[in-house]
């Protein structure tokens, strides 16, 4: 039987060489000491003894339209995880956020402002208790730097007023919020210019404000519109407020002088001859119905039918000036009325007319004479031989004649059975075929076929979306075409209340330019904005009439008017115009009648609830805290060894069963 001791005895050789392995592993240990002791010792020496010299503040400059970016140099490492917005101060705005980079020899310090600032110098500075440190716990507290160009706010509208000086003349001031360098104003109307910074003389010595002195040089109606504004730092805005401004003399003031009712074929005495005016008369321009138009300062008119008819008078001063009046006359029946119409169809239909030897009107008591899809003839205004019984046969169609040398929208022919003269027809085009024709209003003519088809003086009444009206007027009776030929007609569009008296029973009538307006192209320099968003619409119109004229549009979201602007365009251009809309809310933005894009609701970037989101948006970067350079190098190698060491004897550990 073994005794213990012999037990004892026999496992000694085993825990001694497990022991002297033991023993030799802590000399490895002690030796990796006794070398990385010395070294880490010079690190923290370096480090800590030699270096007590705080960061240095290098340069502040620009990075963005809303952001400064700071940079430090330091002999070791700048402590990144103490940087706070609360450490720095702004002359101007406030920052709301800072990013660290460490750089070689440092750190960039990215100041993240709230807005963008409107001053162009901005002194940077450590706020109470604010500073920047490396790791050494070396603090720079002190110490400012300038950063230039951050002035990135355009200049707004303070102010735009028109003062009438005389007649002709006009202040003009305009108003910034900060000061200009440049400004444009544009002047459109019977004469078109463009005012800029050189024309205009500042009030104040910090040019915000600006006057000036113009003159316009003819009569008629004009219109200001302050377009630009380019501020000392180069920042544009690009506007639209607009003035208007009409230049004109004393018209004369009409006395009209008649009836206020009479009945059908009553012949009645119209007279304005009491009219004055201090330059003299030089016309009379009597308008019956808007068509028929007699001169002279006394008119004699018969009504052929019942109802309510217009009467407008116009008089014109040898200075050019107009003044016009206008009077309804109420026409009652008589037992045996000098015009009877009987409608036979749509297109066809008979009339009978006893002459007066006077302009008579002739039309269906209710809708045209005669007409198709195209084309209507909505009346007929004649002066037929007294005491004679005229018989008229009306007759519409579509399509062009073969002796027509043109482009023809539809046809109307008249037989008659006597003469007639001093004749006026109105009548009217549907819109869809006069766009589908490729005309436009301006270049609709009525031709008459009297051995060879004659264009006849036409000017447009009046314009809707689904139908454009004409007044036209001719020598006598026939078969007449609504239609286009550039040589006859030439494409002009005038207006029918502007055209000029006939002279004897076919005398031309001329008249004065209109506009014609339409916007041709629309868009928005974001393709996908969202709400809060101020967008940059551009409007391009094209005015293809013969005067200048403004158009009004309005600018809709989520069908809802926003606002509403006018575009100026002269005659016979295109022009484009700029305009500034916040987007306040969701849905389809539309200008002008023409959909643009679709606002959304604005989408946060973190995937993140806001709960969670918040709280950690403060926390700084754990890694951050590890040192850097040899001491960061050094600290990491000797954990690495401990490490290996721990493994390496705990295995041991459990081999010999400890």
């Amino acid at each position: 039987m073994r005794r213990a001791s012999d037990e004892c005895v026999a496992a000694s050789p085993r825990r001694v060489r497990a022991a002297g392995w033991l023993l030799s592993s802590l000399c490895v240990l002690a030796v990796l000491l006794a070398v990385t002791g010395p070294v880490m010792a010079a690190g923290t020496q370096q480090s800590g003894e030699n270096d007590t010299a705080p960061p240095t503040w290098e340069n502040a400059t620009k990075a963005g339209p809303e952001e400064i970016e700071l940079a430090f140099t330091d002999n070791s490492t700048i402590e990144r995880g103490t940087v706070s917005a609360d450490d720095f101060t702004l002359s101007a705005g406030n920052v709301s956020n800072v990013s660290v980079e460490s750089t070689g020899e440092g750190a960039t310090v990215a100041l993240l402002l709230e807005d963008r600032l409107d001053v162009n110098n901005v002194t940077v500075g450590f706020g109470d208790g604010g500073g920047i440190a490396d790791t050494e716990g070396n603090e720079l507290t002190t110490g400012t730097k300038s950063v230039t160009g951050m002035d990135t706010v355009v200049p707004d509208f303070e102010r735009f007023d028109l003062t009438r000086v005389n007649a002709s003349a006009v202040e003009l001031r305009v108003e910034s919020n900060e000061p200009l360098t440049e400004l444009t104003v544009a002047v459109t109307g019977p004469a078109t210019d463009e005012l800029t910074r050189a024309n205009f003389t500042a009030v104040d010595a910090a040019n915000t404000t600006f006057v000036t002195r113009y003159t316009v040089p003819e009569y008629g109606a004009y219109s200001f519109v302050w377009e630009r504004a380019v501020d000392r730092y180069d920042n544009q805005r690009i506007m639209s407020r607009m003035r208007q401004f009409r230049y004109e003399d004393s018209a004369p003031e009409i006395v009209f002088d008649g009836p206020e009712t009479t009945t059908v074929d009553t012949t009645v005495n119209f007279s304005a001859a009491e009219t004055v005016d201090e330059d003299g008369i030089e016309g009379y321009r009597w308008r019956i119905d808007g068509g028929t138009v007699l001169s002279g300062a006394s008119v004699q008119v018969a009504f052929a039918t019942a109802g309510r008819h217009d009467i407008t008078l116009e008089v014109t001063d040898s200075e050019g000036h107009t003044a016009v009046e206008s009077r309804a006359i109420r026409v009652r029946k008589t037992a045996d009325s000098p015009v009877t119409v009987a409608p036979r169809n749509q297109t066809h239909a008979n009339a009978t007319v006893r002459g007066t030897g006077l302009v008579q009107q002739v039309r269906a008591e209710n809708g045209s004479l005669a007409g198709t899809d195209s084309v209507t003839l909505d009346r007929l205004s004649a002066a037929f031989p007294a005491n004679t019984s005229v018989s008229l046969r009306f007759r519409a169609t579509d399509g062009t004649p073969a002796s027509f040398d043109g482009r023809s929208l539809g046809l109307f022919k008249i037989g008659h059975d006597g003469p007639a003269n001093r004749v006026s027809l109105r009548f009217g085009v549907d819109r869809a075929t006069l766009n589908n024709s490729g005309l436009s209003p301006g270049d609709v003519a009525l031709h008459r076929n009297a051995d060879g088809w004659t264009a006849l003086p036409t000017s447009v009444v009046s314009r809707s979306d689904d139908r454009v009206v004409y007044q036209a007027t001719a020598p006598g009776l026939s078969q007449f075409a609504v239609g286009s030929d550039a040589a006859s007609n030439g494409g002009a569009d005038t207006d029918a209340s502007a055209t000029d008296a006939q002279s004897g029973d076919d005398g031309p009538a001329t008249g004065t330019e209109r506009s014609d307006i339409t916007v041709t192209n629309v868009t928005v320099n974001e393709t996908a904005p969202t709400v809060g968003d101020t967008v940059r619409i551009e409007v391009t119109a094209t005015n293809r009439g013969g005067a200048n004229g403004t158009y009004p549009f309005s600018v809709r979201l989520n069908d809802s008017s926003v606002a509403t602007h006018e575009i100026s365009v002269p005659a016979g251009t295109t022009r484009t115009g700029s305009y500034e809309q916040n987007l306040s809310t969701a849905g389809e933005l539309s200008v002008a009648g023409t959909p643009v894009t679709n606002v959304t609701e604005a989408s946060g970037g973190s995937l993140l609830p806001a709960s969670v989101a918040g709280p950690l948006a403060g926390l700084p970067d754990p890694l951050a805290l590890w040192p850097g350079g040899i001491v960061g190098t050094v600290l990491g190698a000797f954990v690495g060894v401990v490490v290996t060491v721990y493994s390496v004897l705990k295995a041991l550990a459990i081999y010999l069963g400890y």
